[in-house]
């Protein structure tokens, strides 16, 4: 690994990094560590993705001090887009999500290690109780992809069983056609964390409104879908999210 690859460690780990506690359904379990496939290369595109806790009644001030840094937080060419959601339910961890896309691992580690984003990284934690940051590639499990500026995103943070990486590979290729074929949901997409660090997957689900992301989840296949997930993960938490306007770069 690089000099900036150990940099770009460096600055994430800056950042208050705090255990999730779930919002739907929590298991623990003891699970191995899962380290970066071959096909995770430095030049397939990366998503970075935040998880903040706002500090107790301090939201706005969250979103004040934002506002103050969306310009210079978008203004660098190595990012190529930066969405903001607030959890559909605020008083669940975590309050909202933040994804940075880039074309390559050296194109996020080049973002972040330009000094007035350090400076900003450095700076959240004043505005936050709770950071986590994860740095995602894209799996090729599900190929659903419809454009449009969807509105609200599920979110699946998972971490495999122990030696069980694989068989949790396999079910996900035996079902996905069933999780991606109802017409509520638009688009899904899995990633697996580049450092192997937990959560070991997200998978993300997009809708363009509540009401599909409700009826989506209400359907038969889908719950037993579900309910698999005991048994197929060690353990997962479940969110909903809905996009926010504070970044425009697209």
């Amino acid at each position: 690994m690089t000099s900036k690859f150990g940099s770009l460690f460096l600055i994430i780990s800056i950042t208050v990094m705090i255990g999730l506690t779930g919002c739907t359904t929590v298991h623990d379990v003891i699970f191995d560590s899962v380290q970066p496939e071959d096909s995770m290369m430095e030049d397939a595109p990366v998503k970075l993705v935040l998880l903040i806790d706002y500090p107790e009644g301090g939201k706005d001030a969250y979103i004040e001090w934002v506002v103050s840094v969306v310009d210079t937080l978008q203004a660098p060419e190595e990012v190529n887009r930066i969405r903001s959601y607030d959890n559909q339910d605020q008083t669940m961890s975590p309050h909202r999500l933040v994804e940075y896309e880039f074309d390559s691992f050296l194109d996020a580690a080049t973002y972040l290690n330009r000094p007035e984003i350090a400076e900003i990284m450095g700076d959240s934690p004043n505005y936050t109780s709770n950071v986590t940051v994860n740095t995602f590639i894209q799996r090729s499990d599900y190929a659903k992809e419809a454009d449009g500026n969807w509105q609200v995103k599920g979110v699946l943070l998972i971490d495999y069983p122990l030696g069980g990486k694989q068989a949790y590979l396999d079910w996900v290729d035996s079902v996905s056609s069933i999780t991606a074929g109802p017409s509520q949901l638009r688009a899904i997409a899995s990633y697996d964390n580049y450092y192997g660090e937990s959560p070991h997957r997200l998978v993300e689900f997009e809708y363009a409104s509540e009401d599909d992301a409700t009826a989506y989840s209400e359907l038969e296949d889908i719950m037993e879908l579900e309910a698999e997930l005991d048994v197929r993960t060690g353990s997962w938490t479940q969110h909903t999210f809905v996009l926010r306007s504070d970044y425009t770069k697209e």
